[in-house]
């Protein structure tokens, strides 16, 4: 009868340990790649606003030594040299507004609370809010789009797009992002799709 008991017992605790090993795995899955994220898009400018919807599709995240190898260029060569190493870098996933799709070469995920932010850079800008204005500033300097986002334990959360885009460093290790357009475009009510 003993014996039947802690038979039991054992057995119980092997399947707790054995469920919490694929919770925890399942727990890891959900926040690496691949994934993917869709979001409303919601663009201003002094003559109006836009509304769209962005598919943002993560195939991996970028190795250290790619990320290395960009951010060395940005701080030894500046923005033409990171530019040129972006393009470089492999493939890390797609962003797709309409039936326009734009390569990310840069992907990076990093805790944060009970979530994260994700920070995406593409190898071309996406577009330029305001470029058609008869005073807009000359396009050529923005070569990127950078995107962030920040998404909780569930897999949603909030962001905002650089659509038109160039970096410098920031002198403590980080970068400025200058954006072509007036201010962000906001990613509103962004959720990863659960293939």
């Amino acid at each position: 009868m003993i014996r039947n008991r802690l038979s039991i017992v054992i057995a119980l605790a092997a399947a707790v340990i054995a469920d919490a090993g694929i919770h925890a795995a399942q727990q890891r899955k959900t926040d690496t790649a691949p994934e993917s994220f869709t979001s409303a898009v919601q663009a201003r400018t002094e003559d109006g606003a836009a509304a769209t919807r962005i598919v943002i599709q993560i195939d991996r995240y970028t190795l250290d030594a790619d990320r290395k190898t960009m951010t060395d260029a940005l701080a030894h060569g500046g923005y033409g040299a990171f530019v040129q190493a972006v393009r470089n870098a492999p493939a890390a996933g797609h962003i797709e507004i309409g039936t326009s799709k734009f390569i990310v070469r840069w992907a990076r995920e990093q805790p944060a609370g009970k979530g994260r932010t994700i920070s995406l850079v593409t190898e071309a800008p996406v577009y330029f809010i305001g470029g058609g204005a008869v005073d807009a500033k000359p396009r050529e300097a923005f070569q990127l789009a950078v995107v962030q986002l920040t998404i909780d334990d569930l897999g949603m959360g909030t962001g905002t797009m650089a659509a038109a885009a160039k970096v410098k460093p920031d002198g403590k290790g980080g970068v400025v992002i200058e954006d072509y357009a007036a201010e962000p475009i906001k990613l509103t009510s962004v959720h990863r799709v659960i293939a």
